[in-house]
């Protein structure tokens, strides 16, 4: 029979505890636990970020792909007749009470990026685009014998004056003679002449809201180059004309007279285009290239605009993540001969995760030109 001492005795034993040893380590596997989810936790959350920055780089890029090819499509309407692709534009701007810098009437204009060869692409390249909006077909009316001076601010025209509208812009044009841009101020002008356009500075009243707006682009000295019977007028209605470009990681655009550009999208780190141009006059593109054309013969043959956008993620990674060059496209040739444009990053650009979208762009308005 035990004693109640050694009852005693063996109840203490029981309740005791766990001893330090245990507890150690019972916090040694805890801590290694622990440690292994927070690995497990920071891998993934590091791969989520990846994940979301390279999504929203890809919509960026795809957006801002689809918003300028959605422009370019349209270049040229309103200019694609042979008297006035790639014609030296001029004319005046009364919001800044001066001429306007001379320019080619062409449905895209390619202004490559400061280090870009062929073959390497430095600098974002800056992509113009022009085009009309006349709701009637952009055919050409002629002048009347001796209508038009070099002061005048009207011109008379053999056809009558339908579809022609207040506020409408319109380009005259002659062989060997520069453009003149300008808009229509009144219809009938007040002298009640069927044929006349009246191209006076002033103010015009708008035909569908009724309000009054000033004609931006009538010089109040005359038109300033005197035209004749070769000469034809051409009603392009409201002109569009923007420049897209990249500047610190946005898609920017700008409209003529604009005071800035605006931003568009972020992530956008690289813009590059060439010119398709049709060198045998079937109607096909032969060869890209950045040549910028220099004569009418040679922006008519420009059929296609090929560009390339390259989104970046907005994620800085820890290790070098991208090659140190990125080809943007392969060479037109068939098969390629050569290798196409080539961007180089730096050491700390190579950081980021980058994607190229791409894509040739057809002018349908110069491919359906009338000849």
């Amino acid at each position: 029979m035990r004693k109640i001492s050694d009852i005693t005795a063996l109840q203490r034993g029981r309740f005791r505890g766990l001893s330090l040893v245990e507890l150690l380590v019972a916090s040694a596997i805890g801590i290694i636990a622990s440690l292994a989810i927070f690995q497990v936790f920071a891998v993934f959350e590091g791969q989520k970020r990846t994940t979301a920055s390279g999504g929203e780089a890809q919509t960026s890029g795809t957006l801002a792909l689809y918003t300028i090819e959605r422009d370019v499509r349209q270049g040229g309407y309103g200019i694609n007749t042979p008297d006035l692709v790639g014609c030296t534009l001029q004319g005046w701007d009364q919001q800044t009470g001066a001429a306007l810098a001379p320019s080619f009437l062409v449905p895209a204009f390619i202004t490559p990026g400061a280090g870009s060869t062929p073959g390497v692409a430095g600098a974002p390249d800056t992509i113009a685009v022009v085009y009309g909006n006349n709701d009637a077909l952009p055919a050409p009316v002629n002048i009347l014998v001796g209508s038009l001076g070099v002061t005048d601010d009207f011109i008379k025209i053999v056809n009558a004056l339908y579809g022609f509208q207040p506020g409408d812009n319109v380009v005259i044009a002659e062989p060997g003679k520069p453009c003149t841009l300008a808009q229509v101020n009144q219809i009938p002008p007040a002298t009640g002449d069927s044929t006349k356009l009246n191209l006076q500075a002033g103010t015009y009243v708008n035909p569908y809201t009724g309000g009054t707006l000033p004609t931006r682009y009538n010089n109040p000295a005359g038109l300033g180059t005197a035209y004749t019977t070769n000469g034809k007028v051409y009603n392009i209605g409201n002109t569009t004309n923007k420049v897209f470009s990249v500047q610190n990681g946005q898609l920017m655009v700008q409209a003529v007279g604009a005071a800035a550009a605006t931003p568009m999208f972020d992530n956008i780190v690289q813009l590059q285009a060439q010119y398709g141009r049709d060198l045998t006059n079937d109607g096909m593109v032969d060869v890209f290239d950045e040549t910028t054309p220099v004569n009418s013969a040679e922006w008519a043959a420009v059929l296609a605009i090929r560009i390339a956008v390259v989104a970046r993620s907005g994620l800085y990674e820890k290790e070098e993540v991208s090659p140190a060059t990125i080809r943007l496209w392969e060479d037109s040739a068939n098969p390629p001969t050569t290798t196409g444009p080539v961007w180089t990053l730096t050491a700390d650009e190579r950081h980021y995760r980058y994607k190229v979208f791409q894509t040739v762009i057809p002018l349908r308005n110069m491919i359906w030109r009338p000849y």
